[in-house]
């Protein structure tokens, strides 16, 4: 237990720094470029975004919970990996390319970020999905020190250069948006020269991890592909109808609410494969984890009510104002966001049953067709409020299948008892001490 809750604080410390890094390049990005520059740089990794979500096909995950079960299967499922990650992401590029070719106003519509954007952004594919495919073989070994320090460093770097480029030397946005793209491959290239050092070049391909890999994945991949269609397709919808100004408001309001997620993900990360190891203990060790962090997340959300609009104004300034409505709105999305990823971590601990992949539907298919319908006419206020309503549907139906199971009460999920009160404010208390 004590090295769960070393593994946590770490990650956790890890993340908050990842998010701090992530949120001064964001400002510096919206203060120099402005909304519509902001919008040019959030499309710029949408692309790589869309091809892993679409063609990680549940490998990272699969990774995770193979190698937790068994530690031998690492090297074998680093080499599978390697050859999966380039012959993924080529297909990607070739597809992607032809499609821009022929049809650029479909992909990108009002949006479109030119050729050269376009085709470097799609040379990232093959190493975002190397990073997921590698991280999931680090999260199985509980090893998280690597590769959030890695994570780390891009994200240290793409600040500093953006103070270089963009604050002192006072380049064109081609120069960052260039170098942005570029740091998006740093991490997979790092990670596979520790592997190649580890465990030489891969000369094989081994059928049996494959087969058990794909058996996992391919659930994984359908529950992680739906949940990213809620989490991200309002920001192509509203590419394609109100182009790259609105697109640089909303994924300011988006941001606040992936740094929450961060902070939500840095925990589920370490408790995924501690609790596909401990089958005895995984649903007592979900419910508390996830009832302190249901404290925790609401009352960040509460001070972000509260100090919104005073932040945004000071540090990004007046222009972002517009991003307010949507920023309230997705506060309590990004609440029922982190209840989800806690009853998704302990229904993939049970090798993902059926019906918790199906659960995502109506929530995709409600939050899809609303934005068709209300984007075009009312903007970010639209996306903003289908991504509640889905996020907030599909919790309510995760919560009744896991009380049909097991019959967990709501209260488990979000209401600490008095012992972890106690816990929480005694470990504050000696942390003051010291």
């Amino acid at each position: 237990m004590a090295s769960f809750i070393h593994n946590i604080t770490f990650n956790t410390i890890s993340r908050i720094l990842i998010a701090l890094f992530s949120a001064l390049s964001t400002i510096i990005i919206a203060r120099a470029f402005g909304p519509v520059g902001k919008g040019v740089f959030t499309m710029a990794a949408f692309l790589p975004s869309l091809a892993l979500n679409f063609g990680h096909f549940g490998l990272g995950n699969a990774n995770t919970y193979l190698i937790a079960q068994d530690k031998e299967k690492t090297k074998k499922s680093f080499y599978n990996s390697f050859w999966l990650g380039l012959i993924i992401g080529y297909i990607f590029i070739v597809v992607f390319a032809l499609l821009y070719r022929f049809y650029p106003e479909q992909i990108l519509g009002k949006g479109d970020i030119g050729i050269r954007y376009f085709l470097l952004s799609l040379f990232t594919v093959p190493f975002v999905l190397w990073e997921n495919f590698y991280q999931g073989i680090f999260v199985g070994k509980q090893e998280f020190k690597f590769f959030n320090l890695v994570s780390l460093l891009s994200k240290v770097l793409l600040f500093i250069g953006l103070i270089l480029f963009a604050c002192l030397l006072k380049l064109d946005m081609r120069v960052s948006v260039i170098y942005y793209l570029l740091l998006m491959i740093l991490p997979a290239v790092i990670y596979t020269i520790y592997f190649f050092s580890k465990y030489g070049f891969p000369i094989e391909f081994d059928k049996e991890i494959f087969k058990q890999t794909i058996s996992y994945g391919f659930r994984s991949y359908l529950a992680c592909l739906l949940a990213f269609l809620i989490l991200r397709s309002d920001i192509y919808i509203l590419n394609y109808f109100r182009g790259l100004e609105e697109v640089g408001l909303y994924s300011l309001a988006v941001g606040f609410c992936d740094g929450i997620l961060l902070l939500v993900s840095s925990i589920t990360l370490v408790l995924f494969p501690k609790i596909t190891e401990n089958q005895e203990q995984a649903l007592d060790l979900t419910l508390k984890v996830c009832r302190i962090t249901s404290f925790i997340v609401g009352l960040i959300i509460l001070i972000c009510f509260i100090f919104g609009k005073l932040f945004i104004s000071l540090i990004f300034g007046n222009q972002f104002l517009a991003s307010l409505p949507a920023f309230y709105i997705l506060l309590p999305a990004a609440y029922f966001w982190s209840l989800i990823s806690f009853l998704t971590q302990f229904l993939a601990s049970k090798g993902i049953p059926w019906p918790t992949v199906y659960l995502w539907l109506p929530g995709v298919c409600i939050n899809i067709i609303l934005n068709i319908i209300f984007i075009p006419k009312y903007g970010i206020v639209a996306a903003a409020l289908t991504s509640l309503l889905a996020y907030f549907l599909t919790f309510v139906l995760y919560y009744l299948y896991l009380q049909r199971i097991q019959k967990v009460q709501l209260r488990q999920l979000l209401i600490m008892d008095i012992t972890e009160i106690k816990l929480i404010k005694n470990n504050l208390t000696k942390r003051n001490e010291n």
